[in-house]
């Protein structure tokens, strides 16, 4: 029957409810669609080439590293060819590094090894001008190919204190494999946008029509009922939401106009008797519509948590999904480079000291895989794994993570918490969210200062047992009024670019909320930044 209205009658349609809210959340949906897919592009775009400039300079500093390590003096150039082939090759990213020395005190330089042709290495007197250059220096070039690629100058420095630099590093990182994940990626999302739009659409449509148009025309149809006399029609709407509640109260009014035309010669003769009571009456009617008021304004309330909620929960999706790749990508050129340390590892003839050389680099390879292992858990629920905890214990093993960097940072941690302070919690849980304070707080008090630690029974008990409120203080400066209630928003940072994502704080919430407790931030003006949040306790 919608559908046959729509057809013969498409002008009253768009007059209707349901077109004018079909169309406003249509084009309000699409637009916000249309700029997420925009943003994840533009981003992805971003990360490439900003990964890929990292690569190239990264590179060149494992070239510079091995130099002045090995054969600062470049007295057997033979022993750069070993790391030149490992690093770089047409078949990778970084697909040729130039060696240049210095020659006398001048700023000319002298070709000394390169991983490509020799002979087709362009270089002249002018490269000499990037001996002066005070760290390394990346940009985009073009090709002879028509492709795009890194190019990066880094000077080799000198271990005596005020000498120049004793050569320069040239390496290049092409980008045209980068420009096919882009471009794979672009087409994957343009190929998707309209499905998905067309779905929202669809979904949109019927959606309001269930919810709206239709117990709308049900009641419609019953009002029409009940002028043609049909003082039995009710509305066959049954549901618990406004509009249910509407239906209710029209059935009600229904009922009580049959009962009136009833009744109607009976209250006549009854008619002075009720006007004793009309005011108590009507005093009843407005004491239960607003009662109905504010409980429909608390639902508004709650919905609008609803949302907000489920913009922080897509917020964490995409930054997942960012995640994801961004792990997945490291992980590809990281296998490569243990499989090449496990092969230089394998040859018999290489000196001890350069045994123990591969065995660190290879012990650090590891510990960026664990990292990229654990950015990937971020992005999974964890399954908790509850158990008794002393908060001596685990603030002492905490200690011995971070005490080197609060030494460095110039930074105390003052601890006040009871003897028998016991929690019921995930142990790697509780690690995660106390370095993810502990980060924050170096971050606030770069100069150094004081981090206090205090734990006390909560004011507020409950039927589960005892529960502890935590906090964790800074003597940094405090957030500003104005952005502290958007701190636990994820990708949200008062950082400078680079030195945070804005999920620190999210991630936290998400684990004291995992375990059933509350977090909050109190920030007076120049008074620090104290992260208050409760945890379930358990026996001592």
């Amino acid at each position: 029957m919608s559908f046959w209205h729509l057809r013969i009658r498409p002008l009253a349609w768009l007059r209707s409810l349901h077109a004018k809210l079909f169309l406003l959340l249509g084009l309000v949906t699409s637009v916000l669609t249309v700029a997420v897919a925009y943003s994840i592009i533009r981003n992805s775009r971003r990360e490439i080439e900003s990964y890929s400039r990292q690569l190239v300079i990264e590179a060149a500093g494992t070239v510079e590293t091995d130099i002045m390590e090995r054969d600062p003096s470049f007295k057997d150039p033979d022993k750069l060819d070993q790391v030149l082939e490992s690093i770089a090759g047409p078949d990778r990213s970084i697909f040729q590094i130039d060696v240049f020395k210095r020659v006398g005190r001048s700023n000319e330089v002298d070709l000394v090894r390169s991983s490509g042709e020799e002979s087709l290495v362009d270089w002249g007197p002018e490269i000499g001008s990037y001996l002066t250059l005070p760290k390394a220096q990346a940009e985009l070039v073009d090709l002879n190919t028509g492709r795009q690629a890194w190019k990066v100058y880094l000077p080799i420095r000198s271990r005596k204190p005020g000498h120049p630099p004793i050569g320069l590093i040239r390496a290049y990182c092409d980008l045209e494999r980068w420009e096919v994940v882009w471009d794979n990626n672009l087409k994957r999302t343009l190929h998707t946008l309209p499905g998905v739009l067309l779905g929202e659409f669809i979904l949109l449509w019927l959606i309001l029509r269930m919810l709206i148009s239709d117990p709308i025309e049900a009641m419609v149809l019953t009002m029409q009922r009940l002028e043609r006399g049909e003082s039995s029609a009710r509305a066959p709407v049954r549901r618990s939401d406004e509009l249910g509640l509407i239906a209710a109260r029209f059935n009600d009014m229904a009922v009580q106009l049959q009962r009136a035309g009833e009744e109607r010669e009976a209250l006549i003769l009854e008619i002075r008797g009720l006007n004793a009571g009309l005011q108590d009456r009507i005093d009843a009617a407005l004491f239960e519509l607003q009662a109905k008021n504010d409980e429909l304004a608390a639902l508004v309330e709650r919905n609008a948590l609803l949302r907000e909620e489920l913009g922080a929960q897509e917020r964490l999706a995409v930054a997942g999904q960012l995640t994801a790749t961004f792990a997945h990508e490291v992980g590809t050129p990281l296998n490569l480079v243990t499989g090449h340390l496990q092969l230089l590892d394998a040859q018999k003839d290489l000196p001890d000291r350069t045994r123990e050389r591969l065995g660190v680099i290879h012990a650090q390879i590891q510990r960026v895989g664990d990292i990229v292992r654990r950015m990937l858990d971020l992005t999974r629920r964890p399954q908790l794994e509850r158990k008794p905890q002393a908060f001596a214990d685990l603030l002492s093993d905490l200690q011995q993570l971070w005490t080197p960097t609060l030494a460095a940072h110039g930074v105390t941690v003052e601890v006040e918490a009871p003897p028998d302070c016991c929690l019921d919690v995930d142990r790697k849980q509780m690690e995660q969210l106390f370095l993810n304070l502990m980060n924050n707080a170096l971050d606030a008090v770069p100069s150094g200062g004081t981090v206090r630690i205090k734990a006390r029974p909560a004011e507020e008990s409950t039927p589960d047992g005892l529960w502890w409120e935590l906090h964790f203080h800074d003597s940094g400066q405090g957030i500003p009024a104005d952005l502290l209630g958007q701190v636990f928003r994820p990708m949200f940072t008062t950082k400078p670019e680079g030195m945070g994502t804005g999920l620190g704080l999210s991630i936290c919430r998400e684990i004291v909320r995992g375990h059933g407790g509350e977090i909050r931030i109190e920030s007076p003006e120049g008074m620090g930044t104290c992260v208050v949040f409760t945890l379930p306790g358990a026996a001592a």
